[in-house]
């Protein structure tokens, strides 16, 4: 299949979509970067993710539309294993001065990509603040840690087609603010997207 625009991409894995449950519909963007470049930006999608993610907090008041209140003790179950990022959270919000606390679990929230992070809004002396932008469509846009790859989503496939669209763009415009400082012109290489466990379509890349 020959690169279409996102109308037309998103109309194809919608109509191939054959899940019984409501599929994410899923961006893969391929860029040309060099090993020591990389891109990594939080994105409010304008109609959000259609799924709800729970969020950690470590604050120094209670944060009532957090997940999970962690503590001191609740980091150490995070290095024993018994309390897991990806499965029990999603996402991790804290105030910066528990950052030098959270660092001893580094090794464990790094890789799965949920270390706070300043340039991810995720450590903010407005927990509350970041948490309620989390729960509307706040989204962490990064490459992967080996590959110039980016996987995020755009929606569901419940979703009208306009309003995917208008997640689509927002992703692309503050990709393209965010390009390295040393990238070159033509970085974004490749855009597919695809609904969960069905076919991809490749996105023509206009004005790209």
């Amino acid at each position: 299949m020959n690169p279409v625009n996102i109308d037309k991409a998103i109309q194809y894995v919608k109509d191939n979509s054959k899940t019984s449950f409501d599929a994410s519909i899923e961006l893969h963007i391929n860029l040309d970067l060099d090993s020591n470049q990389s891109v990594r930006f939080s994105a409010n999608l304008p109609h959000g993710t259609g799924k709800t993610k729970r969020v950690a907090v470590m604050a120094s008041k209670k944060i009532e539309n957090a997940d999970i209140q962690l503590d001191e003790q609740d980091l150490v179950k995070i290095e024993k294993g018994d309390l897991k990022p990806k499965i029990d959270f999603d996402v991790f919000v804290a105030e910066p001065q528990y950052m030098a606390k959270i660092a001893k679990v580094a090794r464990v929230l790094g890789p799965a990509g949920m270390m706070p992070n300043p340039k991810t809004g995720t450590v903010s002396d407005d927990v509350t603040k970041v948490v309620n932008e989390v729960k509307k469509g706040k989204v962490e846009v990064r490459t992967e840690p080996n590959a110039p790859i980016v996987h995020t989503v755009i929606g569901k496939r419940s979703f009208d087609n306009k309003k995917l669209v208008e997640n689509y763009e927002e992703i692309m415009s503050l990709l393209r603010q965010n390009r390295p400082a040393k990238a070159k012109p033509e970085w974004i290489k490749t855009c597919f997207v695809n609904a969960t466990m069905g076919p991809s379509a490749q996105v023509l890349l206009e004005g790209l």
